[in-house]
């Protein structure tokens, strides 16, 4: 798996739909707040052993508009980024800002890439990406709302 910033992944791209990513992944392992029916939450599918957790908008025609990647495949720039250590993830991306530290958990930010990479005892487990929010409204978001 490839992350393209701002995009997506290199086979699904923010704003695709559900059943687009069906035809991609298959069936999810795991449904969370089908149909957005708290009324607020995203729509999740999880795909346990792909390491891939796809959000769906409910007001946005259930578009997709964020991914959660633990997968030990995904790669960005050519590097594998899951398992790295802290040394390793700030040498390759330098800009990272560091936004949360608890002393086991960290989180890295490149915010003109809408990015955060989740460390746990000083490694990465989990990268999450999403689009540049105004830019994703304007071309999918409801005009007048």
């Amino acid at each position: 798996m490839n992350i393209v910033p701002l995009v997506g992944l290199k086979n699904i791209e923010f704003g695709d739909t559900k059943e687009k990513a069906s035809i991609l992944f298959g069936e999810p392992d795991l449904v969370e707040n089908e149909l957005g029916q708290d009324g607020v939450s995203s729509e999740t599918w999880e795909f346990k052993s792909k390491g891939l957790k796809l959000y769906f908008d409910p007001d946005l025609e259930f578009r997709l508009w964020e991914i959660s990647i633990t997968s030990e495949t995904v790669q960005l720039n050519n590097i594998t980024l899951i398992g790295l250590n802290e040394a390793e993830l700030l040498n390759n991306f330098p800009s990272l800002v560091l936004e949360i530290n608890d002393g086991i958990f960290k989180e890295y930010v490149d915010s003109s890439q809408e990015l955060v990479f989740f460390l746990r005892n000083n490694i990465v487990q989990r990268i999450d990406l999403s689009p540049n929010l105004d830019d994703y409204l304007n071309k999918f978001g409801v005009v007048g709302n």
